[in-house]
């Protein structure tokens, strides 16, 4: 299920998204098994930013949970949510329509917009040699891609996103190597400082979820990215070329520098977790 939800104050938006809920959703994303989703469930609410004032507020009303992905349309009733939630959902500007206007016809069209970017997102983070590249932990992997990555993928609807997204893919690609030190034919995701990251299929190691010490956006990141979920009791095993040691201090998942031992690899996780 998809959850599509309008996070604004303006009383016309509101009172449209109320009345009309699904209805809203273009011809496409309704017929034909949902042609425009590729057939997943979507359920469009809104949330009234004259009520429910802080993000904390937001998160808990999401219900992202049970959700399989997670798409947001804001305006600036509750400024700077693109930058503080967008590497965990699809998170979008909007302009609430001007007096006079069609509001049902203009969010309809606004939606078909970034419902058409969210479908082509979510088809490469599904296809699992993208969605490792789009897992990378974002605080670790010390590349400038990831910035660009985190550029490209919020308020993606505004940009020609399909062209730019597959040429940032296939720039990244070029990270791909094997270690040089090995008999192994293994291929990782190498950063500017050396560091080896591989995406691995083990589920001995569990992120935590305590809270606190942990916050609620260290628990969606582990499971939410760029408005996709993934699995995530799986991590990166990240290593150097030659076995050298990883000893040394890393951010975390809600950015406090944690020193790791003398082990040749991390168990880290997509949020940072290690």
């Amino acid at each position: 299920m998809l959850i599509i939800a309008f996070v604004t104050a303006d009383a016309a938006v509101i009172e449209t998204v109320i009345e009309k809920r699904n209805a809203l959703l273009p011809s496409g994303s309704r017929v034909d098994g949902c042609a425009l989703l590729d057939g997943e469930e979507a359920v469009l609410k809104v949330f009234d930013t004259r009520v429910g004032k802080a993000q904390q507020d937001l998160l808990e009303w999401l219900g992202w949970d049970d959700a399989s992905g997670v798409l947001i349309l804001t305006d600036e009733s509750m400024p700077g949510l693109v930058d503080a939630l967008g590497d965990c959902f699809n998170v979008h500007r909007f302009t609430p329509p001007g007096y006079g206007k069609q509001v049902a016809n203009q969010l309809t069209a606004t939606l078909a917009k970034c419902l058409r970017a969210y479908r082509y997102f979510a088809r490469r983070f599904d296809d699992g040699k993208y969605q490792q590249i789009f897992r990378l932990p974002l605080r670790n992997f010390d590349a400038g891609d990831i910035a660009s990555m985190r550029a490209l993928c919020r308020d993606m609807a505004s940009r020609n996103f399909g062209r730019e997204i597959d040429a940032f893919l296939r720039d990244m690609r070029q990270r791909q190597k094997p270690k040089k030190a090995s008999d192994y034919p293994d291929v990782y995701y190498v950063d500017d400082d050396g560091k080896h990251f591989q995406l691995g299929p083990e589920h001995h190691a569990q992120a935590e979820t305590a809270i606190p010490p942990h916050q609620t956006l260290c628990v969606i990141a582990n499971r939410m990215r760029f408005g996709r979920k993934f699995d995530g009791t799986t991590h990166y095993n990240v290593s150097r070329d030659k076995n050298a040691s990883m000893k040394g201090d890393y951010p975390d998942c809600h950015g406090v520098s944690r020193l790791h031992g003398k082990d040749s690899h991390i168990n880290m996780f997509t949020n940072d977790y290690f």
